[in-house]
């Protein structure tokens, strides 16, 4: 599912860079295709490895942001279109802040490649507060960061898909071997 989601988030990332103006209009569209769609696996993934994972409620906490989002983007263009700026700007920090959050939890785990989750962390803390304290820049960047969070967050994805990361064993040990 990682290289499924990789792949879709670099070919948006492609079509922005290929027309940044236009794509300011339907990235209002992209972004609620692709949040509802991040919710909805982060969600059923969340509640699948609960019981594996202790910080489970970070990444049910990220689905719910992502699905209510990705539903109001959808729903209501003409509204979100003149605060998209400010509305990007103010969920790429909050899914910067999160990834974050959970990129330690990985470390614990003992996942070699934590660090990169901590890195798309940051940067989307980065880009997302260029957006909000410099919103002229902003409203002519959007589309440009956009494609730039797009491209690294699949390329995360498509490298995390390569990986052989192996879960902890749900099998019960037995004291009495």
């Amino acid at each position: 599912m990682y290289l499924l989601r990789g792949v879709l988030f670099i070919i948006i990332a492609i079509l922005i860079f290929r027309n940044p103006l236009a794509s300011l209009v339907g990235l209002t569209a992209f972004i609620g295709f692709l949040t509802l769609f991040t919710g909805t696996i982060f969600v059923i993934g969340s509640i699948s490895f609960r019981k594996l994972y202790n910080k489970w409620g970070w990444t049910l906490a990220l689905g719910i942001l992502d699905i209510l989002l990705g539903g109001a983007l959808l729903l209501y263009p003409a509204m979100t279109a003149p605060l998209l700026v400010l509305f990007i700007g103010s969920w790429t920090v909050t899914i910067g802040m999160i990834e974050s959050g959970l990129s330690f939890g990985l470390k614990k785990m003992k996942f070699k490649k934590w660090w990169i989750l901590l890195i798309m962390g940051l940067m989307s803390i980065l880009l997302g507060s260029i957006m909000i304290f410099k919103p002229l820049v902003g409203a002519l960047s959007v589309t440009l960061f956009m494609g730039i969070q797009f491209l690294f967050y699949g390329s995360y994805l498509i490298v995390k898909g390569f990986q052989k990361e192996e879960m902890p064993s749900t099998t019960p040990v037995s004291l009495h071997d």
